[in-house]
């Protein structure tokens, strides 16, 4: 499988892990969402396989079982195991046990885009926009916006308030916006 992993990552801002959306247990897979907003896939098969090359020596080795891979939870911001216990060294010197968990900057940077959890905004404006066989220029004139902002917009450059897409979808299309949750 080629999969293209997370490209615009930046240390200075580190995602977490709010919620597990799916386990795909027979897949070794895991679709979760970051703090940033995205909904990402970890394919755990391609990163045990292929990224890591993990051995039997290496903790996370047991995971690569679908029965101890689907106990995964999510505490403090990544995906942990407590089936799988790391020995380390606490505070006061003693040993300890500690479940294993990824960092979740190693997580992001590994997993890869849920298309079918993101919403696009960009993406839907432009099908909007061609459907209706406008211009960017002229979506930007109706909407008082500049076609620069609506190029952003469309390419994924840029955020939008809620407002400013209310205005757009009013004054460009005649239509309202309605968010439904889920």
């Amino acid at each position: 499988m080629n999969i293209k992993y997370a490209e615009n990552y930046s240390p200075r801002i580190l995602p977490h892990v709010l919620r597990i959306n799916e386990v795909i247990q027979s897949k070794l897979m895991v679709s979760v969402l970051f703090s940033n907003g995205e909904n990402r896939w970890l394919d755990f098969n391609d990163i045990f396989n292929n990224v890591w090359k993990s051995t039997p020596r290496d903790f996370e080795y047991p995971l690569k079982d679908p029965k101890e891979f689907k106990k995964v939870t999510l505490e403090e911001g990544t995906l942990t195991w407590h089936n799988v216990l790391i020995p380390g060294i606490n505070l006061k010197g003693k040993e300890k046990f500690y479940p294993y968990g990824p960092g979740p900057d190693t997580l992001y940077e590994l997993s890869y885009p849920d298309d079918s959890r993101n919403i696009n905004i960009g993406e839907m404006l432009r099908l909007w926009r061609t459907s209706a066989e406008l211009t960017q220029a002229e979506v930007a004139r109706r909407s008082g916006t500049s076609r620069s902002y609506i190029t952003k917009i469309e390419a994924g450059r840029q955020d939008i308030e809620l407002g400013t897409l209310s205005r757009i979808v009013q004054a460009t299309f005649g239509k309202s916006l309605n968010i439904t949750l889920k």
